[in-house]
């Protein structure tokens, strides 16, 4: 049986000023008072929808749940995907 991959929830806004998204990667071990910071980045909307296509056009904000790699092709430094091309390249290599 195929194991579900795991998702990873984000919150995403549209700027109305410049037309791009802001989208903030959620990470519950840190609360909002905390020092550190959650990743967010701007997202150009022809980025965006290519790399979450069930999205409605229409959206302006929202939190969804989506995979390592969509996150990833947003342009997130996903942890969990660099190892697994890690260890990809270290057994082509061999």
């Amino acid at each position: 049986m195929a194991k579900a991959p795991k998702t990873i929830e984000i919150g995403y806004a549209r700027d109305r000023r410049t037309d791009n998204f802001i989208v903030t990667k959620l990470d519950y071990r840190f609360p909002a008072t905390s020092k550190f910071r959650r990743q967010q980045i701007c997202v150009l909307p022809g980025a965006f929808f290519r790399a979450l296509p069930h999205i409605d056009r229409r959206s302006i904000a929202n939190v969804i749940e989506v995979t390592a790699v969509q996150l990833h092709h947003l342009g997130f430094i996903v942890p969990e995907l660099a190892t697994e091309v890690t260890a990809h390249a270290c057994a082509v290599a061999i």
